[in-house]
């Protein structure tokens, strides 16, 4: 018995660990946990005990932002810089160890989540698309979207760089994906085809390829949770059938998280609860749990980011120890937490020096508050209505620092409604907002010059098309 135990142990090794034993060190693991009520989103970041510093942002909706690529930042003539700029629909909580808007993962207020994992990865190539980083990238899918199939979609509405990765995303609904980039296509994984909700450092396929050698999904294989010889692909897929509607769920997430550790403790262990809209971390250098609820997090653009070490030592709820985020704080996490764990040539490959690397992380959310960007700004007004059924009205953006506020009045006399809803990629928009009569009425736009045209939509109606003006 023996004997057999360990031909099974070396089998399934020379399956699974030898073909990645270059990625051990940057294992990371992602699994969704549904069973009732229970909606729970958790990730792990294996990093080989370097201490992974982090900080979690706090990040707010109605925000200005500018994309960025990854060879604009890293080489010294700023190679391939991205054009790309939008206003944030949803407030998120992130993850992050390279800048602001330059997330690991997260969870917006909408209840949409996303985590990268290094794989190796060919993104498709395609001048005529936006161009983003693949941090970027998910900040910009969390500031905008609140489903799954959104993010799938948006994978094919960019030219991603950066380094290798594939992506989990889930949402409110419990619905998945596995988003690849192989041979410079797109691959998803999601529905039927996505049968164990959970995302590693290999290839979706090739984990359920493994999956059937085990008992339990057509193989033999004892596929046991605590043998770390069995991949981490299987054992999820036998914690979450295992998972029983009278354990705590959070309880049963970090149970999850800490059997999936690579070698060591986790240095990052991360549970959202989408259906209770909470969040909890832990470190390994601080295990102590820390939390906070969305619910009590003020996602509007009336104060500014905020931001939290994630290596802090406090515990149960630190909602109140987060603090307004500056380009300071920033400057001194690139400079004394992170450039000490990086290879020296991760920066310097391109030209940069670790101050230049550092000030060029920090220095780009400079573009969110020039109000040489801000080409949305100002009072536009409805060109002279010919016929009794148009709407005479105009839209006004204000802009303060990078914070958008938008209203819409229907005439010169008439208040102005403040709007709702608010999302803006490239030069077209969208927002909604309520009459005094309780309509709901929503506004899309875009945005040429000094011209304006919006489409004008009640909940069944249309109210025709309209071309604004730019008042100077």
């Amino acid at each position: 018995m023996r004997i057999r135990q360990t031909i099974i142990a070396l089998f399934v090794t020379s399956l699974f660990l030898f073909p990645t034993l270059h990625k051990v060190a940057l294992a990371s693991s992602t699994f969704k946990l549904q069973k009732g009520k229970t909606l729970i989103y958790g990730h792990n970041l294996n990093e080989g005990d370097i201490g992974v510093p982090g900080l979690v942002f706090i990040n707010k909706r109605g925000m200005f932002k500018t994309g960025r690529t990854w060879s604009e930042i890293i080489t010294r003539a700023r190679i391939n810089p991205s054009s790309h700029s939008w206003i944030s629909r949803y407030g998120s909580v992130t993850f992050n160890n390279f800048g602001k808007d330059s997330p690991d993962g997260g969870m917006n207020e909408a209840g949409l989540f996303i985590w990268e994992m290094s794989e190796e990865a060919e993104y498709p190539e395609n001048d005529s698309l936006p161009k983003l980083n693949q941090m970027n990238w998910m900040q910009y899918i969390l500031d905008n979207f609140s489903t799954t199939g959104e993010a799938i979609q948006s994978a094919s509405e960019f030219q991603i760089d950066g380094w290798s990765c594939h992506f989990f995303v889930g949402d409110a609904e419990g619905n998945t994906a596995a988003i690849a980039f192989i041979n410079g296509e797109v691959v998803v994984h999601s529905g039927d085809e996505m049968p164990v909700p959970a995302l590693f450092n290999a290839p979706y396929d090739r984990e359920l390829e493994l999956l059937k050698y085990f008992r339990g999904f057509g193989g033999e294989y004892q596929p046991n949770v605590e043998d770390p010889n069995v991949p981490r692909f299987v054992r999820t897929a036998v914690m979450i059938d295992n998972f029983k509607k009278d354990d705590d769920p959070i309880d049963y997430g970090f149970y999850m998280l800490k059997t999936l550790r690579v070698f060591d403790d986790p240095e990052w262990s991360i549970l959202f609860d989408a259906a209770n809209r909470t969040v909890h971390f832990r470190t390994r250098i601080n295990p102590g749990r820390k939390s906070l609820a969305m619910d009590e997090i003020d996602f509007s653009n009336s104060e500014p980011a905020q931001v939290l070490n994630i290596a802090t030592s406090l515990k149960g709820n630190v909602l109140s120890s987060f603090e307004p985020y500056t380009k300071k704080i920033m400057q001194n996490f690139i400079r004394f937490e992170l450039l000490p764990v990086l290879p020296e040539d991760f920066y310097t490959h391109g030209g940069l020096t670790g101050s230049e690397f550092t000030e060029r992380i920090v220095d780009h959310t400079d573009s969110y508050a020039n109000s040489a960007s801000h080409f949305f700004q100002g009072t536009w007004k409805s060109v002279q209505p010919t016929t009794e059924d148009e709407l005479d009205f105009s839209i006004k953006f204000v802009v303060k620092g990078n914070a958008v506020m938008a209203s819409i009045a229907q005439d010169a006399k008439d208040e102005h409604y403040e709007v709702d809803n608010l999302r803006m990629t490239g030069n077209q928009f969208c927002f909604t907002f309520q009459t005094k009569s309780g309509k709901i009425l929503e506004v899309k736009g875009t945005i040429r010059g000094d011209e304006m045209h919006v489409k004008l939509l009640g909940i069944e109606d249309s109210y025709g098309d309209y071309k604004l003006k730019r008042m100077h």
